[in-house]
């Protein structure tokens, strides 16, 4: 008796989930606001920054001598029209180095400053070795700038040394870095907009009706998940092959911890879209409030540029956004080769937010 009711919910699922995906590929809007829109982005944004060419070579600067002769030199970098100086700590700008948001770093040591003028100063310089030509370019750059320093140094011929590694990084053009956020991005308008079809439901009376047969809730609900997570992954695909086959864009990091983690994030869309069909009672309201919270999440959350720079006062903001950490592991992944270790803590916090997000829905959801 059990088996036979066990088999008779797995045939009413699988009726659910093929009614759900024939629903869902009927809804053009769905269609178009989500994979439409992330291709068109791939398209627009490949056509204009898909090209390997640099205007400028970027180098960070690490001072942990804060000397008046560390600071001359920094200020004489940061006058060369042809390089973009960032000053940060050392752990951060080794990563961007190694993320391919850096073609070199240059770290001055405690105490540079005073070993100038004994002329025994070391300054380490680290080269992208995936760029040759950056790499030679930023090195006579760097070189001259040290023999500037060196000529200055009275009576002291060459006081400076310089100390070269190369580091093995990946050649990232910008719509290698477009590409995992616009995937985020897809996730997030493929997934979010599923409280407003159960508002709609709600108000067309198509939950009322279901009430009243034996399908349980929760069958109905795992219906819905899984056809969206279907489309989603399908879509995924999609938007992948298309930027690998115009745009030859690589992933370099595994295939199953990046199907991973969009599951993830369209889980946590998902549930967020759950949450918001919770407390809304018109469709007109749960679009509205759809939007409301998708437009600054797609801006905010990262997926067409680096966020990482904005003013302090909205960094708060930024940084509890469920697609910002989405589209951090995913660039992880795919840009960079990462492993668990790199996106953990993106994953936790999406766990956190469908956690959140369910206690929402247990607390508020009403069928009728």
């Amino acid at each position: 008796m059990a088996a036979r009711e066990s088999e008779k919910t797995m045939n009413m699922l699988i009726t659910l989930i093929r009614t759900n995906l024939r629903m869902l590929m009927r809804q053009r809007t769905l269609i178009i606001t989500s994979l439409g829109l992330a291709v068109l982005s791939i398209l627009i944004f490949g056509a204009l920054f898909g090209s390997n060419q640099s205007t400028t070579t970027t180098i960070g600067v690490v001072d942990e001598d804060h000397s008046a002769i560390s600071q001359q030199i920094t200020s004489q970098l940061q006058k060369s029209a042809a390089l973009s100086i960032t000053m940060g700590n050392f752990n951060d700008e080794q990563q961007a180095l190694l993320n391919g948001h850096r073609d070199a770093i240059i770290v001055m040591p405690a105490g540079f400053g005073s070993q100038v003028i004994k002329g025994l100063a070391h300054m380490q310089v680290y080269y992208d070795q995936s760029n040759p030509i950056s790499a030679a370019a930023t090195r006579l750059t760097v070189q001259a700038i040290v023999d500037s320093v060196n000529r200055a140094a009275a009576g002291k011929p060459g006081p400076v040394t310089l100390d070269e590694q190369g580091v093995a990084a990946h050649d990232l053009r910008p719509i290698d870095i477009l590409t995992p956020g616009i995937l985020g991005m897809l996730m997030m308008w493929a997934n979010l907009s599923v409280g407003s079809d159960l508002v709609r439901w709600r108000d067309f009376g198509i939950t009322r009706r279901l009430a009243a047969t034996p399908l349980k809730p929760l069958t109905m609900i795992s219906g819905q998940v899984t056809a969206r997570l279907l489309l989603s992954v399908v879509q995924g695909i999609i938007l992948m092959a298309l930027a690998a086959w115009i745009f030859n864009v690589h992933i370099y990091g595994n295939l199953g911890l990046l199907l991973l983690v969009v599951t993830l994030g369209a889980l946590t869309m998902l549930a967020l879209g759950f949450a918001i069909a919770s407390f809304i009672r018109r469709p007109e309201a749960a679009q509205s409030i759809t939007l409301l919270i998708s437009f600054p999440m797609m801006f905010l959350g990262g997926s067409y540029f680096d966020v990482g720079n904005s003013p302090s006062f909205i960094q708060p903001l930024i940084h509890v956004l469920p697609l910002y950490y989405l589209n951090d592991a995913l660039r992880q992944i795919i840009n960079n080769g990462a492993g668990w270790a790199a996106v953990q803590t993106s994953v936790l916090i999406l766990l956190a937010w469908i956690v959140a997000s369910l206690i929402v829905v247990w607390r508020g959801f009403k069928w009728l």
